[in-house]
């Protein structure tokens, strides 16, 4: 297909990257995906190498694009340097045969934020392998709390309640209290002895957030330590709601939900329960858009942008 300016928008998360392109001469699309590349965990080097990756396969759909407009959300890339840093060297290894690259990196919850308020005020809630809040007030004043990783965060998220579920049957292993998650471990991992389970988890680096959907099917199941689990990893991400509004100025009451545990419906019906027990005059819906979609729209804003400068 012909086309002159390509705006493609990247979705790039711990566990996967979500590639979405179309031109301004046709609403044909391109959507791809790849792996996970988290800057902080695989580092600057990958992650480019992932996006370059990813964006060669769709410039494949495309013939004779003179412009690329290319905005990516990033997990991990919260400091500006490292969004300018990941811009730059995509724009050296995609800029040949005289073609026009502009390249700008968000932190991931921003694209999330655009798909699901198109820059008017509202709060995004991001739960997946990790997880973030971030904010914009009626003024246009943008604020984050959590994204710190899960060392120090990312409560509520997909890697929390896998490691809370793991953590609850090494306790049961030791003689606390008894779970099914136990049982389910072995039973979908083929994990049931101390010796294997510590060998998986460290030495294989197994991605706990594997586990996350058996901690919820056991605390949907009734499971008494699993539903714990899930009541307080909630509890501990809505209480970071209230530090957002904080930050903020005047917001909508408006609240989105974002990220791969919103197609978790015990997941979500934990959240609303807890955000509507707290913030009963606000709305809050599961985001109808798919974070990329955010992408691709802040992508086409470049080209405005750009044209609104000449």
């Amino acid at each position: 297909m012909d086309t002159q300016q390509l705006f493609i928008g990247l979705d790039v998360g711990g566990s996967s990257t979500e590639l979405l392109a179309e031109s301004d001469l046709t609403q044909t699309r391109v959507h791809l995906y790849g792996p996970g590349a988290n800057l902080q965990r695989v580092g600057f080097e990958q992650t480019v190498a992932v996006l370059q990756e990813l964006i060669e396969q769709a410039l494949r759909h495309y013939v004779g694009a003179i412009g690329l407009f290319i905005c990516a959300g990033i997990a991990g890339a919260g400091r500006k340097k490292d969004q300018e840093l990941v811009a730059r060297r995509l724009q050296q290894v995609l800029s040949d045969g005289g073609r026009s690259v502009q390249v700008r990196v968000v932190h991931d919850a921003e694209i999330a934020l655009e798909a699901a308020f198109e820059g008017e005020s509202g709060v995004v809630i991001i739960a997946g392998t990790g997880s973030v809040l971030l904010g914009r007030s009626l003024s246009g004043q943008i604020e984050v709390v959590g994204g710190w990783g899960y060392l120090l965060g990312d409560e509520g998220s997909g890697f929390a309640l896998g490691r809370a579920g793991l953590q609850a049957v090494a306790h049961a292993l030791d003689g606390g209290p008894a779970t099914r998650l136990r049982e389910l471990l072995a039973e979908r991992f083929g994990l049931s002895e101390r010796d294997a389970i510590i060998h998986h988890v460290y030495q294989d680096r197994w991605p706990v957030q594997e586990f996350a959907p058996v901690v919820l099917e056991a605390a949907r199941a009734g499971d008494a330590v699993a539903l714990r689990i899930v009541e307080e990893q909630v509890a501990q991400l809505v209480a970071q709601v209230d530090w957002l509004l904080w930050k903020l100025e005047a917001v909508r009451p408006c609240i989105a939900l974002a990220g791969g545990l919103t197609r978790e419906p015990f997941y979500v019906e934990c959240l609303c329960r807890k955000l509507q027990s707290v913030l009963p005059d606000w709305s809050v819906e599961v985001e109808q858009r798919r974070p990329v979609e955010g992408a691709l729209l802040l992508a086409r804003r470049m080209l405005a942008e750009a044209s609104a400068k000449v």
